[in-house]
C-alpha cells in the first residue's frame, strides 16, 4: 500500500510537470532525482517511465503528429525591430536628396524537414514582397502587413558528398553581401559536390541554374527583338584548407553568367535595373575567400571578395546609356576587404566587423546586392562597421553604420539607354549615409 501511494505521487508530481514543460527529459530527471532521495526505488521508477511511456503514446494532448515518412522536424524563426537613420546627397540640384530617420520590422518563420530516402525540405515565411529584403516600414495608420512565401525548397542527397536542391532556395553560394544580399533566396536548381581529400584540404564543385525572370512568350515583340527568360547560370570551386583545429584558409572562384533578356519589375529595397535590357551583359568572375584564426581566445577572420564583369564596359553603354566617359578597369570591378572579430551564438557574445569597398558602374547586377549598402547605388566606395551583443542565448543587440561616396564623378545621371529607358536612379548620388539599431530575438 505504502509503495502504490508513492508511485502515485510520484506520477502525479511527474505528469503535472510533463504538462507544463512538455519536455520528456524533465520527467526523466525528476524520476532521476526521486531515486536518489529514496522516495522510490530503482524498481518503482522502472514501472514510473513505463506507464509514462504507455501514457505518451495512446494520448494526442501536447503532441505534435506529422507523418510516417518525416524523420526530424525543425522549427524556427526570429523577429526583429529596427530604428534606422537613411541618407543620400544627390549629383544634379539635390534631386536624390533624402535625410529620414524610420522604425522597420521584420519576421521569419520557417520549418526543415528531414524525410525518408534521404530527402530533406523546408520553407520560411516573411514580411515583406522585396527580393533582397524582409523590412517593413511602420507608421501606416497602425496597419496591417502580409506574410510571404521566402523559402520553398526540396533536396535530395543520394551521397555524402553529393546534394541536388530545387525550389526557392537558399543561396548555395560562398559569397559576400557585395554580390549577393543575405536576404535574397534565388529560384532554381543548384548541385553541391564537396570531397574531402585529407584532414586538411576540401575542395567542392558548385553549380546552379536560376529563373531570373520570367517573361510572357505570348508579348508583342517579335524576331529579335521577342523577350527570352532570363537565367543566371553559374558554376564556383570552393578549396578550404585547414591548418589548425580554429585555423584555415577559404578561396572559392567563381563564375555568373546571364542569358536572355528582361521586362519584368525586380522589386528590391533599393534602387533597381529593370527593363528589356537589364539581364544583359552581366558574365561576372567572383574570387571571394577567408583567413580564420583564433583571436585572444575569440573567433577572427580576414575576409575578402571581389567581382569582375567580363562585359562591364557594353553594360555601361547599352544598357545605361553612358557613352560620356572614359571606361576603365574600376568601372567594371568590385571588391571589399574586411576583418571580423567575436560571434553571435550565445549568452555573452559579442562581435566587431569593418570592410571597405568599392562598386563600378558596370561590375554587378544591382537587383541582388546588398540594398543597405551605397543606399543600393552603383558607382560607389565606402565603410561598413557594424558590432552585436548577445544578451541572452536567444536576444541579440546591433549596431551597422555606413559611409559611402562617389566611385567616379560627374556621371551623365539623366542617360537613357537604347531602348529608351532612364536609367540615371542607379548613380545619381554623390555621398550615402545609414546608421541601423537593431534588437533581434529568436522563437
Amino acid at each position: 500500500m505504502k509503495s502504490n501511494l508513492k508511485k502515485l505521487v510520484a506520477l502525479v508530481g511527474i505528469a503535472i510537470l510533463a504538462v507544463s514543460s512538455l519536455h520528456a527529459q524533465d520527467s526523466k530527471a525528476l524520476v532521476e532525482a526521486l531515486v536518489k532521495k529514496g522516495v522510490l526505488t530503482d524498481q518503482e521508477a522502472e514501472e514510473i517511465r513505463a506507464d509514462l511511456v504507455k501514457e505518451f503514446n495512446t494520448t494526442s494532448a501536447g503532441k505534435l503528429e506529422v507523418g510516417s515518412h518525416i524523420k526530424k522536424l525543425k522549427l524556427y524563426g526570429d523577429a526583429r525591430w529596427r530604428y534606422e537613420y537613411v541618407g543620400q546627397d544627390g549629383q544634379v540640384n539635390g534631386s536624390t536628396n533624402s535625410h529620414n530617420w524610420q522604425a522597420r520590422y521584420r519576421i521569419r518563420l520557417g520549418a526543415e524537414y528531414a524525410f525518408k530516402d534521404n530527402f530533406s525540405g523546408g520553407f520560411e515565411l516573411d514580411s515583406s514582397t522585396a527580393n533582397d529584403s524582409g523590412n517593413q516600414t511602420i507608421g501606416a495608420g497602425f496597419g496591417k502587413f502580409g506574410i510571404n512565401v521566402g523559402l520553398l525548397y526540396l533536396t535530395y542527397k543520394p551521397w555524402d558528398w553529393a546534394t541536388v536542391t530545387g525550389g526557392k532556395i537558399r543561396n548555395p553560394f560562398y559569397t559576400t553581401d557585395l554580390v549577393w544580399s543575405n536576404d535574397l533566396y534565388p529560384e532554381g536548381a543548384a548541385e553541391i559536390l564537396k570531397w574531402d581529400l585529407s584532414d586538411q584540404w576540401s575542395i567542392g564543385l558548385t553549380a546552379a541554374q536560376f529563373n531570373y525572370t520570367e517573361n510572357n512568350d505570348s508579348g508583342s515583340l517579335t524576331g529579335n527583338d521577342k523577350l527570352q527568360d532570363s537565367w543566371i547560370f553559374a558554376a564556383q570551386v570552393p578549396v578550404t584548407y585547414q591548418f589548425g583545429k580554429f585555423e584555415s584558409v577559404t578561396v572559392a572562384p567563381a563564375f555568373y553568367s546571364y542569358t536572355g533578356n528582361s521586362a519584368a519589375t525586380v522589386v528590391t529595397g533599393s534602387p533597381s535595373s529593370t527593363g528589356t535590357l537589364s539581364a544583359t551583359n552581366l558574365n561576372i568572375v567572383t574570387a571571394p575567400g577567408d583567413v580564420s584564426f583564433k583571436l585572444f581566445s575569440k573567433k577572427a577572420k580576414f575576409y575578402w571578395d571581389l567581382a569582375y564583369n567580363t562585359s562591364g564596359e557594353a553594360r555601361i553603354h547599352q544598357v545605361y546609356g553612358i557613352v560620356n566617359q572614359n571606361n576603365d578597369l574600376t568601372d567594371s570591378l568590385a571588391w571589399l576587404a574586411g576583418f571580423q572579430v567575436g560571434d553571435s551564438k550565445k549568452k555573452g557574445d559579442w562581435l566587431v566587423g569593418l570592410d571597405y569597398r568599392q562598386i563600378g558602374l558596370g561590375s554587378i547586377d544591382p537587383n541582388i546586392s546588398d540594398p543597405s549598402w551605397g543606399n543600393g547605388y552603383l558607382n560607389q566606395q565606402g565603410i561598413r562597421l557594424r558590432t552585436s551583443y548577445n544578451f541572452t542565448d536567444f536576444l541579440t543587440g546591433g549596431v551597422t553604420y555606413y559611409n559611402t561616396w562617389n566611385l567616379k564623378e560627374n556621371i551623365n545621371t539623366s542617360a537613357t539607354n537604347q531602348n529608351g529607358n532612364t536609367v540615371g536612379g542607379l548613380n545619381g548620388v554623390n555621398a550615402t549615409s545609414r546608421l541601423q539599431l537593431d534588437l533581434v530575438w529568436k522563437f
